[in-house]
Parts: structure tokens; sequence; C-alpha cells
């Protein structure tokens, strides 16, 4: 009896741990997400903005331990989708298939993709907004609480289509 008091306490703890910062399903997309294909984006998945005019349509969305290095860029032509999703490469090569079909399905005369990654802290992001107010860019991540324990850091990858005409000609990043 001795012994198993502190094993049992050993798996309470790891369970724990694994469930505030485990993996994410292997497509990117949250584990559990009612009605969603993996790695699809929707609605659910858009945050809600603070101010500033909201972009609300992601075509693609990932919350994950791994991924690409914080930044951001407006994706003007499919070449320069092509460069952002390599970024992806051997990494998540569905995220990158999923980002080039993105492009593949956007009017760049009229629209433009605007690729942000960011990290999240030790929870991971449940929806993201662009805000787009003058000439700033700002990303926003809804998100739970994160846990007390923390052993690996979540980041967050989206890429919003957004009208041509509401990204600045030199945008800000904020």
């Amino acid at each position: 009896m001795g012994r198993t008091v502190p094993v049992t306490v050993l798996a309470v703890t790891l369970a724990m741990l694994g469930a505030g910062c485990g993996e994410r399903s292997g497509s990117g997309a949250p584990d559990g997400v009612p009605g969603t294909a993996p790695g699809s984006a929707s609605a659910s998945r858009t945050a809600q903005p603070s101010g500033g005019a909201a972009v609300d349509r992601v075509v693609f969305f990932s919350a994950a331990p791994k991924g690409p290095t914080d930044g951001h860029q407006v994706l003007h032509d499919r070449a320069e989708v092509e460069r952002y999703a390599a970024a992806f490469g051997p990494g998540d090569p569905q995220a990158r298939a999923r980002i080039v079909a993105a492009g593949s399905g956007t009017d760049f005369g009229r629209q433009v993709l605007v690729g942000w990654t960011a990290t999240t802290g030790c929870s991971a992001a449940t929806a993201a907004a662009l805000e787009v107010s003058g000439s700033r860019l700002e990303l926003r991540v809804s998100q739970p609480e994160p846990p007390p324990e923390c052993l690996r850091a979540f980041r967050v990858s989206v890429v919003f289509q957004v009208a041509r005409e509401r990204i600045p000609a030199q945008p800000v990043f904020g």
C-alpha cells in the first residue's frame, strides 16, 4: 500500500500535465472540436475583435506545440503563398498543402492572404481574428486559461483571406 499512493499520485500528475499541455491532432486542428474536419477553418475559430474592423475569413488554423517560427506576412500572389507554406514544409506537410490550397482558392485580383504565426504560451488557441485599424494589423487570439504547470509552449498558425482594399499599402503588424 505504501508504494501504491506515490505511483497513483505520479500517474494522476502526468495525466493532468498531458491534458493541459498535450499534443494536438496531427492535422493541427484542436482535438474534439465538433462539426469540423481536421484542420478545417470554421467560424468557431474566429475570435471576437476588441476594436477596429474584424476580418473573419479564416482559411487555415492550427494550434499545436510545433510550427514555424513567429512571423506574419501579407501574401499578394500564389508564389508568395508557396514560399510562406514552405516554412511548414517537412514539419507539417498537411499544413503546407492546406495553405497552398487556400492560395489556389483565392482571387488575388480582389483578395490577399495574411499569414500569422505566434506563440500563445501554455494553452492552445481556440480561435483567432485579424483586426485592421488604419495601417495597423493585429492578431487577436482566444484561448483558455493556461494550466499552473507548463512543459511546452503552444503556437497558433493562421491564414486569413482579406479583401485587398482593406489591407494598407504599408501595414504595421502589432
